[in-house]
């Protein structure tokens, strides 16, 4: 048993390493976030458009930023990105836990915001795209399913503010995030080359540092020759039309079920059954991605996001849940594996971080604007479900886009 742990391709713990940075900084800047909403607003007397902008800043900062921290993963490498990323998460959630205007609120939330966006994402996605290649939708469907697992930490969010309050379970998730993170950042390396390895595990001869055994690390298109294609802009367009849906539920779940008489236990349960759900997604459907078509496997999960949205947002009982959750988590679940797989299927991993950077920005715009129409929808007419309807119509309209994604060329 010892002797095959110590066998084991070194590109696994690298998923393994990744997969517990994605659990800790998801359950904790992403998911969990939805908890701190109402007490926050109910505090500090915002409203709920007031608080929803900080996640908009959030995604004003991605746009910006996430290109240039693809970069920066190519020329500085994987670790010192985390690292970075993780550092600027647990100062930033110290600064919050102790903030008392709306403008600190904003600057605590944009830095909490980059921290996450360094540590977590395009650096892992990289590492774990350059390790692997025949098993590369599935080495990334199990990095992923760390973010499904990170909504189970909303439920224990969720009590520690009911035990503890806000601002304490903030500073708490500080050394929670550095404790843990800091030293898992040391165990991702960029790529197998320079250990005498291929990607999957494939052994080098000769010397491993000599500039010819990186030819298949290199091989790709680079971002200028990327951004020339149909495919780049057809996968732009249907992450861009699915993101506004998933943008308003980090923010906007507990808040919207609580408004439409769910209770605020189930509600946060359900964030975490829906995280844990979209496991389903992220597993078996990338697993199918590393033989049947991606293209074709994110043509499904489209059409059960768009599905499961709309049932969302007409939720006005507690067993719509249940059909919310079994078609949107897996659909979208699908989504966070198949994309970066598909973009190294067509691009390489020659500039892999920079075109996923650029990608992200897809992401990014539907984050400005969705949490904040949603809220001032709410703020308006006292639901969220005119805005969520809208959101669902966009996600079914990511299908045509993905319909025109050309062959690829083998």
């Amino acid at each position: 048993m010892l002797k095959k742990i110590q066998d084991l391709f070194y590109g696994w713990w690298i998923v393994l390493a990744s997969f517990v940075l994605l659990v800790i900084t998801g359950g904790t800047a992403l998911y969990g976030f939805t908890a701190f909403f109402n007490p926050i607003s109910s505090e500090m007397k915002w409203g709920s458009a007031a608080v929803s902008l900080a996640f908009a800043f959030r995604s004003v900062e991605g746009g910006l930023f996430q290109p240039l921290i693809g970069v920066f993963v190519e020329r500085f490498g994987v670790r010192k990105c985390i690292f970075v990323g993780l550092t600027l998460m647990g100062f930033s959630l110290f600064l919050l836990s102790r903030m008392t205007t709306l403008t600190t609120f904003y600057v605590g939330f944009v830095l909490l915001s980059l921290g996450f966006t360094m540590a977590a994402g395009i650096a892992e996605y990289t590492a774990v795209a350059n390790w692997f290649k025949k098993r590369r939708s599935l080495a990334l469907g199990l990095l992923t399913t760390g973010w499904g697992v990170s909504g189970l930490m909303t439920p224990i969010i969720a009590m520690m503010i009911r035990s503890v309050g806000w601002r304490k379970t903030m500073f708490l998730l500080c050394p929670f995030i550095l404790v843990i993170g800091l030293p898992l950042s040391f165990f991702i390396k960029d790529r197998p080359q320079p250990y005498g390895m291929q990607p999957d595990g494939v052994r080098l001869e000769g010397n491993p540092t000599d500039s010819a055994h990186f030819q298949e690390g290199e091989l790709g298109h680079t971002l200028k020759e990327g951004l020339k294609t149909r495919a780049f802009w057809m996968l732009f367009l249907y992450a861009f039309c699915v993101q506004f849906a998933f943008s308003t539920i980090p923010v906007q779940e507990m808040p919207h079920l609580i408004n439409v008489g769910i209770s605020e236990k189930l509600a946060a349960f359900t964030m975490a059954g829906y995280a844990l759900v979209s496991i389903i997604g992220r597993l078996f459907i990338s697993w199918l991605g590393d033989t049947y078509s991606k293209k074709h496997l994110l043509i499904v999960s489209a059409a059960m996001q768009a599905i499961g949205f709309f049932i969302y947002a007409k939720i006005s009982s507690a067993w719509m849940i249940i059909p919310f959750i079994l078609l949107y988590g897996p659909g979208f679940g699908a989504t966070v594996p198949l994309l970066p797989g598909i973009q190294a299927d067509y691009f390489g991993v020659r500039s892999f971080a920079s075109i996923r950077g650029m990608m992200a920005v897809a992401f990014s715009v539907p984050g400005i604007i969705a949490p904040v129409f949603a809220g001032w929808i709410f703020d308006t007419y006292h639901s969220y479900t005119i805005a969520f309807q809208l959101y669902a119509l966009l996600a079914a309209l990511s299908i045509p886009a993905l319909m025109m994604i050309p062959k690829r060329k083998v």
